[in-house]
């Protein structure tokens, strides 16, 4: 069972990653706020939520395996556990928090400073080392509102599938904890293709730090939280601070 979960996780991967590349490239050419990027949010949500939230709460149930949703496998050891059991639960926690923060406001910070550098317009797209994620920046209320979601969903259902369900089977499958967190980190970038290979990489690595605040924190629920306050500033927050506009249309 076991392996069969994993091989049909790993399709429906394959199926759904060149399909969100697709349909994120038409996205991007939408040069105003409007029915079609409003139809792409609306596509994204729902995918990702029957195949990441449906998806993994059908297979922890075939494996019996639903308590694991409160209460982490014993099956995945990290270094975070055994700081856990040691009484240090709160370093590894805050130092992957505050990773992953750093990592967004380095990027919107240094993007202002280039801007002031080389009076560019506020308009002028900057490089990101997430990829092509300014193409998701709200244009207006409404998707101000969108991008409250995508996060809160990104957080829920990526955390249960890339966090617990893909650790867990690929463990269980190999053998090897460490490789079972490695290949779930890495299975998280390839599923973030969209943004660019950039973006692959960022979010691979933010993998790692979410796992190890997942073990840290021995719940599922701090990975979650994080998740989404993460992309919600990205999407939100900083940047209006940085003065940057979103992207219009395809980049010059």
């Amino acid at each position: 069972m076991v392996s069969f979960l994993l091989v049909m996780a790993l399709a429906l991967l394959a199926v759904w990653t060149p399909w969100h590349v697709r349909a994120f490239a038409a996205f991007k050419a939408q040069r105003e706020s409007g029915a079609g990027r409003r139809a792409f949010f609306r596509r994204w949500v729902g995918s990702s939520l029957v195949l990441f939230g449906g998806g993994t709460l059908a297979a922890l149930a075939l494996l019996g395996r639903l308590p694991d949703l409160v209460t982490p496998p014993t099956e995945i050891v990290l270094p975070g556990k055994i700081a856990t059991q040691a009484g240090s639960l709160a370093w590894p926690t805050w130092v992957a928090a505050s990773l992953l923060a750093g990592m967004v406001a380095i990027t919107a910070i240094a993007g202002a400073a280039r801007d002031r550098r080389h009076g560019r317009s506020q308009n002028r797209r900057l490089p990101s080392i997430f990829g092509d994620v300014e193409y998701l920046l709200p244009r207006d209320g409404g998707e101000r509102l969108w991008a409250i979601v995508l996060a809160m969903n990104a957080g829920i259902t990526e955390e249960a599938a890339f966090r617990l369900l893909l650790p867990l089977l690929i463990t269980l499958a190999s053998g090897d904890a460490g490789l079972g967190i490695a290949g779930a980190a890495l299975l998280f970038g390839l599923s973030h293709l969209y943004l660019g290979w950039r973006g692959v990489t960022a979010t691979a690595l933010s993998g790692v730090a979410l796992s190890l605040i997942y073990a840290a924190a021995d719940s599922l629920l701090i990975p979650i939280a994080v998740h989404a306050a993460v992309d919600g500033l990205g999407l939100l927050v900083l940047p209006i601070l940085a003065g940057r506009r979103p992207v219009s249309g395809r980049a010059p």
